[in-house]
């Protein structure tokens, strides 16, 4: 699969510009997917997490080879020093948070 040139931004899906329905997020992700954009950007600071369950239901029915999907680390959070930058710590939090998509 080639990854299209243009990519959603899932923030407007955490609320990060302005509130957002849910059902208007999902119908947004469909129309991208629609549209040819299969590169999906996420993180959990959009929303606080509201994004990645917006995201997750929206893909939920969708074919997983339709799309790529970019989950961004928390490793530049405030909380570093307890959860720490190492390889195993990162690889950690995205296993724990994948469940949130």
């Amino acid at each position: 699969m080639k990854v299209s040139s243009l990519s959603f931004g899932a923030s407007s899906l955490g609320g990060v510009f302005h509130d957002l329905k849910e059902k208007e997020g999902i119908q947004a992700v469909f129309t991208a997917i629609e549209a040819g954009m299969n590169f999906i950007d996420v993180s959990p600071y959009y929303g606080h997490y509201k994004a990645e369950t917006v995201l997750g239901k929206a893909l939920k029915d969708i074919p997983r080879d339709r799309y790529y999907l970019l989950r961004k680390s928390d490793a530049m959070a405030k909380t570093e020093s307890i959860h720490g930058t190492t390889r195993q710590s990162v690889r950690r939090r995205v296993y724990m948070k994948v469940w949130n998509v």
